[in-house]
């Protein structure tokens, strides 16, 4: 069986899963409000890299989607 290819026209079937974890992962680490986190998420870098086919971030769990955002929401360099 040959999996389909993922294109930018379709990488966006990955990311609600990656978001909803990622949220859940941040709200419980830093206690806050899933709602606030989501926001913050929606509006990060780290969200517009994971949108984009070619950076590869959506083939990552949801663990190293999570550093990302921490790296990025305490100033530090991406390393994506």
């Amino acid at each position: 069986m040959t999996l389909p290819k993922i294109t930018q026209e379709n990488v966006h079937l990955f990311i609600p899963l990656k978001v909803a974890k990622v949220t859940e992962i941040t709200a419980k680490n830093k206690n806050m409000n899933w709602e606030e986190v989501l926001i913050k998420f929606y509006n990060s870098k780290v969200y517009d890299l994971l949108e984009q086919e070619d950076t590869k971030l959506w083939y990552e769990g949801p663990s190293y989607i999570y550093k990302s955002f921490e790296r990025e929401q305490n100033g530090e360099p991406l390393d994506i």
